[in-house]
C-alpha cells in the first residue's frame, strides 16, 4: 500500500496542514516554517506512544487535540486481509484512511474511517474501524508502515548498536557462517576443553577470593560460590568482530571516521539491505511486509555538490522502483525533479496570520497535453536552474540568457546607485525559460503553486522574418495567440507582464553591437554605462520588474497592438480569433485562496 494523503493538526508549528504524497515528496521553504515537523508528525504518527507532551501542542493550546491523519491507496488482496487492517478499510473505495487523536490527559484514539466522505474529519460518523483490537488500536501499529526518520544530525554509529533488529540479524548471519566452517568446529572442540582445564585451577589468589565473597555472603544465605570462565566461542567471535570497516585508497578506517554525509547515506543503507533481506529469505513474518518511508532532512546536506547529484538519482530510482516512499525537505534546486510520473514539490510559508500553509504541484503538472507536459519536464530535467523558481520569493521570467544578463547587470546598478534594496535583488530569481513555448507552460506551475512573478518576453510582431521576407498572416496570428495566452496567465493571479519591442536587440541604441555571442554582447556594453546613459524602455521595465517603477507601465495587447499596421498584420486581426481560456489555463486554486507571500 501506498500513503496518498496525509493531515496534520495542532502539532508543534502546525496549526493544520494537508499534504499529498507520492513516490517522491519534496517539502521546500524558508528556514523555520515547520517543513521538519512534518517528517516528525509521520514519525509519531507511527510510534506506539499513548499520550504527548504538552510542549508539542501547537501555542501549548492542549484544548484542541493534535490529531493525525493518512490515506493509504493500492491495497493488495495480501494487505487487506491483514490483522489491523481487515475489517478497518472504506467499504466504497478500499483505500485505508486511518487517524490518531491526541487529547489532553488520555490516551491516544485510534481508529479507520469505513463509509462516508473520505474527508480527514474529526468527527465521530464513518470512523468505526478498530484497526485489529489491542490496546487503542496497537495492532494498527504492526501494519502502519515503518517510517525511517533520517534528521540533519544524526550519529550512524547509533544505527549500529547490538541491540538494533539489523544489527542482530547481520551477528545470526555471521554466527551461520562461522558455525558451518570445519576451522571453527576444530576451534570449538578445543576451546571447550580450555574451558574444562581452566575451571579446574587450584590458584590461591582466586579461592582466596571466593572464599572471602562466600564469608560475607554466608551471613544471608548458604549458598554456595565458585567463579567460572564460560567461553562462547561463537557469540564472542561475532559479537566483538563484527564492525563496519570503510576501505578509501587502500585504508581501513571506522565508521566514526566518516564525515557526515557519509554516515547519513549509511543510515539509509543499512535500512534498505535490511528490509530487501527480510522481504527476500523472511517472507512468512507480517511485519516484514510492511511499506517503508523514509522521512529524510535535507539529503544534500554534507555532500560534495557531485555526490549529491548522485545520491539524488539514487534515492529517486528506489522509490521509483516501488520499493519504498520518500518525503525529504530540501533547500536545493538540483533535488527537484518533476521530470517524471509519481512526485511531488510542496512549498510550506508562513501565512499573513503568521500560520503554515502549504501549495502544491505534482510531475502530473496540472494536466498539461502530453506533449506540452513532456516538453517541460525536459525543460526541468535538462536545466535545473529552473528549479529556482521554486524557491526564490520573487521571481523574474526571461526567454533567454541575454535577458538573464541585463536584468543581474541593472540590478546590480540599481543596488549600487541605492535604488534598490541589496537584500531584495539577492532574493530575486531570473529564470531563462528557454523560449516563450515553454514559459507560458510554466506560468500554470506558478499559478496553482503560488508563486509570485513577473514575465518578460519578446514581443515578435515584425513586418519582416529573420532572412528579411515579409511575416505571414498566419505565422503573425500564432504570434498573437501565443502573447495572449502569456498576458491571461499572468493577469490570472494578478502578477506582471512586461514585453520588450520585438526583440531584446530592438531596445537597444544605435551604438550597441551584437557580436558573435548575443550574452556577452550585452554584458559588455551594459556593464560600461551608467543608469542615464542606458535605453530608457528597457531601464523602465528592469526597474518594473525589481518593483521600483516611477511611472506605470502598461504592456496589455489591447494597447500594444495599436503600434503595429501594415497589411499581413491587419490581416491577421482580422482573421484572429482568441483562443478558449480552458484550452491553456488550468485553473486549480479557489478566486480567495491565499498566495504565498512574497
Amino acid at each position: 500500500m501506498k500513503l496518498f494523503k496525509f493531515t496534520i493538526r495542532n502539532f508543534k508549528g502546525i496549526k493544520e496542514l494537508t499534504m499529498d504524497v507520492e513516490n517522491i515528496s519534496i517539502i521546500i521553504g524558508p528556514n523555520n516554517c515547520s517543513k521538519s515537523t512534518i517528517l516528525q508528525a509521520l514519525n509519531q504518527f507511527g510510534s506506539k506512544e499513548l499520550k504527548l507532551s504538552k510542549h508539542l501542542y501547537h501555542k501549548h493550546n492542549m484544548s484542541e487535540p493534535i490529531s493525525f491523519h493518512a490515506t493509504f491507496t493500492d491495497l493488495t488482496p495480501e494487505e487487506i486481509e491483514m490483522h489491523g487492517i481487515r475489517n478497518s478499510i472504506h467499504r466504497d473505495t478500499s483505500n485505508f484512511i486511518v487517524r490518531a487523536v491526541y487529547k489532553e490527559g488520555v490516551n491516544v484514539e485510534r481508529a479507520s474511517k469505513t463509509s462516508g466522505a473520505e474527508t480527514h474529519d474529526l468527527e465521530q460518523e464513518g470512523w468505526e474501524g478498530r484497526l485489529g483490537g489491542g490496546v487503542n488500536g496497537t495492532h494498527f501499529l504492526n501494519v502502519f508502515p515503518e517510517i525511517i526518520y533520517i534528521p540533519a544530525v544524526k550519529d550512524a554509529n547509533d544505527e549500529l548498536k547490538n541491540n538494533s533488529a539489523h544489527m542482530k540479524t547481520l551477528f545470526t548471519l555471521y554466527k551461520d557462517v562461522v558455525a558451518g566452517l570445519p576451522e571453527y568446529q576444530e576451534a570449538y572442540e578445543k576451546t571447550q576443553l580450555l574451558q574444562q582445564r581452566i575451571n579446574e585451577h587450584n590458584d590461591e589468589k582466586i579461592k582466596y577470593f571466593e572464599d572471602e565473597v562466600k564469608a560475607f555472603l554466608n551471613d544471608v544465605t548458604s549458598t554456595d560460590v565458585k567463579f567460572k570462565v564460560n567461553v562462547s566461542p561463537l557469540d564472542d567471535i561475532v559479537s566483538t568482530s563484527v564492525a563496519t570497516n570503510f576501505n578509501y585508497n587502500g585504508l581501513d578506517t571506522e565508521l566514526s571516521h566518516q564525515g557526515n554525509g557519509v554516515q547519513r547515506t549509511f543510515i539509509l543503507s543499512v535500512f534498505k539491505g535490511f528490509r530487501k533481506y527480510k522481504r527476500r529469505f523472511e517472507t512468512e513474518n507480517v511485519e516484514n511486509k510492511r511499506p517503508l518511508i523514509v522521512a529524510f532532512e535535507e539529503p544534500e546536506l554534507y555532500l560534495h555538490p557531485h555526490l549529491a547529484r548522485v545520491f539524488k538519482d539514487t534515492l529517486y530510482s528506489l522509490a521509483d522502483d516501488g520499493f519504498f516512499q520518500v518525503i525529504a525537505t530540501s533547500h536545493s534546486p538540483n533535488f527537484v525533479d518533476l521530470s517524471k510520473p509519481n512526485r511531488t514539490l510542496a512549498k510550506v510559508f508562513i501565512n499573513e496570520d503568521n500560520e503554515v500553509g502549504l501549495n502544491q504541484v505534482n510531475s502530473d503538472v496540472y494536466g498539461l497535453p502530453t506533449n506540452e507536459k513532456e516538453r517541460l519536464q525536459a525543460l526541468l530535467r535538462f536545466n535545473p536552474y529552473v528549479n529556482e523558481v521554486f524557491f526564490a520569493d520573487r521571481v523574474i521570467l526571461v526567454e533567454g540568457d541575454t535577458e538573464v544578463i541585463a536584468l543581474k547587470v541593472l540590478g546590480e546598478k540599481l543596488v549600487n546607485n541605492g535604488l534598490l534594496n541589496p537584500e531584495d535583488y539577492h532574493k530575486t530569481s531570473v529564470v531563462n525559460c528557454n523560449g516563450k513555448g515553454t514559459m507560458y507552460l510554466l506560468l500554470n506551475i506558478l499559478n496553482n503553486f503560488g508563486i509570485k512573478y513577473t514575465v518578460i518576453h519578446d514581443y515578435d510582431i515584425t513586418e519582416h522574418d529573420r532572412k528579411g521576407n515579409r511575416r505571414s498572416s498566419s505565422s503573425l496570428k500564432a504570434t498573437l495567440t501565443l502573447n495572449h495566452k502569456l498576458e491571461r496567465l499572468a493577469f490570472a493571479r494578478e502578477n506582471n507582464k512586461y514585453v520588450l519591442r520585438h526583440t531584446f536587440e530592438a531596445e537597444m541604441p544605435p551604438d550597441y553591437y551584437r557580436g558573435s555571442s548575443k550574452s556577452f554582447s550585452a554584458y559588455e556594453y551594459l556593464n560600461t554605462k551608467e543608469l542615464d546613459e542606458l535605453p530608457i524602455g528597457l531601464l523602465n521595465i528592469v526597474k518594473a520588474s525589481y518593483g521600483l517603477a516611477e511611472i506605470e507601465l502598461d504592456h496589455r495587447n489591447e494597447i500594444l497592438i495599436l503600434n503595429y499596421d501594415w497589411i499581413e498584420m491587419n490581416e491577421a486581426l482580422e482573421e484572429w480569433t482568441e483562443p478558449r481560456e480552458e484550452e491553456f489555463l488550468i485553473r486549480l486554486w479557489n478566486h480567495e485562496q491565499e498566495v504565498a507571500p512574497v
